[in-house]
């Protein structure tokens, strides 16, 4: 139970620092040119000050010292405080003083900016404690009282601890304000919670240390409110019983032409879904995403970290494809958004177009159509072979180098394969000792490698000139596996006899733009337009894959599969609420959030919570609808990075 109330003045009660109003003014008399210099080193001492990177005592003497305040300006600024006290601030005081809360103010400002805001809100001033000024002998403003407490950075530590000792200070007490000072009554265990308020200027190196962080006067409410204490007076600030909104349908976009069966899925699953046919740009989707809930891409649209920090409403990304190196997941997961990829859909399809691609190297088949083509009739044995008696090298023996394993076994060839995972071989295919012993052994060499840094270059002058002379090579894992200019030297030459290539490392963004490959013109070279996963079944199978990962998310907060993110799945009780809570993956989140659910007697029915990185996800069921209040509470704890309920 929160008793007793610290609250900074500057920057909480007002919407100011109020020292630096009173040299602003001040400044106002001087040249434009040296005004704008002193404005910014005002501004720059404001912020050491606050976040205690310079002692208060030398930020004040060198604000001072920046220009000659009058007793006119000072009166000037105090007036100009009292008339545009916020009515948040009004109202939150007054129920707060109404709920019996002991409220103090503590300042670095001065008495004659403090004490008129003080009692205007009812606050008494023998709980009020601010600097004084100090006049010179001419009656002149000279700076501060230097023997005051709060002249020093610790000021407020030190007042605090002797009104504990006083006993006017409570058992639980907490503290309001924007600065290491107020922090630091925390950090000494006089206060048992801080709350940051972030009024003005953004401090994240002292936001990040508070138990709560909160940017309107009204949000302190439920923090320091129980049940217990609300009346019918305070009801409307309080209750956590109103009923909730309808939630609006979620909203989808899906774009690059995503197969039908998404689209119909997601709508019956209750979703609005609009679709585009073309991949969207970093731009497009900040301005047209902004308000979208789910986001479905193929391959060519780049979802970066800067497009994400524009998605403030972004549940979800739906990758209806294998990889997710067109998306930033470190970024997405930090602002928590976990990413759905189909790994396994079009495994078959693949698979499929590369054995068709070893009969047709191994036949030169596409060289004799192209000759077709033009008139030319290529018909000879010349080069060309069965598949029958060869030995295919698979480097990389997952789904689809599995798959393609027993195809190729079954067509006649021998299997061997590379792997840095130990895998069990299927048929009579045999594990190589090693990468080169692989290339050595085999007549032709399929690359079947997701894109990671250990894989980038895999192929280069080095390996190939390993391969045995005339072997063929294909790849239809990742562009930057192999080295696409010496594979083309190695064409010419003729050591390698010919290759197949469905992936680069650049692709266009759209059919309109133009392809360029080192490859192109090569003899024997089949160029694909990355194209393994492009069937029906396969766009099939990942619409329906993909979708179906989503809609789960959104309804129950199932995260299983995701790529970025923690992976939990929480069962559901009949009639309970569910909150999905992402936050920082640092100690006491846990305890915050429940502690929240305590004091309002909300009863946890169920509760599971993972990390991932620097993330941590809690899927929490209680046993009521929680009220927009307690949402914002939630979403108000320090670590918080997104919170969403589900009815």
């Amino acid at each position: 139970m929160i008793n007793s109330i610290i609250i900074d003045f500057d920057s909480t009660i007002i919407n100011a620092e109020g020292l630096e109003l009173v040299i602003r003014a001040a400044l106002q008399r001087c040249p434009e040119d040296e005004r704008r210099v002193k404005l910014e080193s005002l501004a720059e001492l404001t912020e050491s000050a606050t976040t205690g990177a310079v002692p208060l005592s030398e930020a004040f003497r060198k604000r001072f010292s920046l220009a000659r305040i009058t007793a006119e300006d000072v009166e000037q600024v105090a007036k100009s405080i009292r008339s545009v006290i916020n009515p948040l601030v009004r109202e939150t005081i007054d129920i707060l003083k109404k709920r019996n809360k002991t409220l103090f103010i503590f300042s670095s400002s001065f008495e004659e900016l403090v004490h008129p805001v003080a009692d205007e809100l009812g606050i008494p001033l023998t709980h009020v404690f601010t600097n004084k000024l100090r006049y010179d002998a001419n009656g002149e403003i000279a700076g501060l009282e230097e023997d005051n407490p709060l002249f020093l950075s610790m000021g407020k530590v030190y007042i605090a601890e002797q009104l504990k000792k006083e006993g006017r200070l409570l058992d639980g007490t907490a503290v309001v304000g924007d600065g290491f000072s107020d922090l630091s009554i925390r950090k000494n265990n006089i206060a048992k919670m801080f709350v940051y308020f972030s009024g003005t200027r953004l401090h994240e190196v002292i936001r990040i240390q508070a138990d709560f962080a909160v940017d309107r006067f009204d949000q302190l409410l439920p923090l320091f409110c129980s049940n217990d204490e609300v009346s019918n007076e305070t009801a409307d600030a309080l209750t956590i019983h109103e009923p909730s909104a309808p939630q609006a349908a979620p909203s989808v976009l899906l774009l690059e032409s995503i197969h039908e069966k998404a689209r119909s899925k997601l709508i019956e699953a209750g979703f609005a879904v609009q679709c585009q046919k073309e991949a969207w740009s970093e731009q497009e989707l900040e301005e047209g995403a902004a308000a979208v809930n789910v986001l479905g891409i193929r391959s060519r649209t780049r979802v970066t970290a800067a497009a994400i920090s524009q998605l403030p409403d972004l549940w979800v990304i739906g990758a209806f494809c294998i990889g997710t190196n067109q998306i930033d997941l470190a970024a997405a997961a930090n602002a928590g958004i976990p990413v759905f990829n189909a790994p396994y859909s079009n495994t078959r399809s693949v698979a499929e177009l590369v054995v068709g691609e070893t009969i047709m190297l191994l036949r030169r088949t596409f060289e004799k159509s192209s000759a077709a083509h033009r008139g030319e009739w290529m018909k000879g044995a010349r080069g060309c072979s069965e598949i029958r008696g060869k030995t295919v090298g698979i480097i990389g023996y997952g789904r689809i180098g599995s798959q393609v394993s027993v195809l190729l076994e079954n067509l006649g060839m021998s299997v061997v394969f590379h792997d840095i995972v130990d895998k069990l071989p299927l048929g009579n295919a045999r594990r190589a000792e090693n990468l080169d012993a692989l290339l050595e052994r085999s007549d032709l060499v399929t690359l079947h490698v997701p894109d990671t840094p250990q894989t980038r270059g895999l192929i280069g002058r080095e390996q190939i000139a390993r391969m045995k002379q005339g072997a063929f090579l294909i790849n239809s894992s990742r562009g930057f596996v192999v080295d696409l200019q010496a594979l083309r030297e190695a064409l010419d030459d003729g050591v390698v006899a010919g290759a197949a290539i469905d992936v680069f490392p650049e692709e266009p963004v759209n059919p309109s733009a133009r392809f360029a490959s080192p490859l192109q013109g090569a003899a024997n070279v089949i160029l694909t337009p990355h194209i393994g996963g492009s069937t029906q079944e396969a766009q099939e199978n990942i619409a329906h894959y993909v979708s179906e990962k989503i809609s789960k998310f959104c309804k129950t907060g199932s995260t299983i599969g995701a790529v970025n993110y923690p992976e939990i799945e929480l069962p559901r009780v009949d009639g309970t609420h569910r909150i999905l809570h992402v936050h920082l993956n640092v100690p006491g989140v846990l305890a915050k959030i429940n502690s929240v659910f305590a004091r309002r007697n909300i009863n946890v029915e169920g509760q599971l919570l993972k990390t991932h990185n620097n993330i941590g996800y809690l899927i929490v069921d209680v046993d009521r609808d929680i009220s927009e209040h307690v949402h914002n509470l939630m979403k108000a704890i320090t670590e918080t990075i997104k919170v969403r309920r589900i009815i």
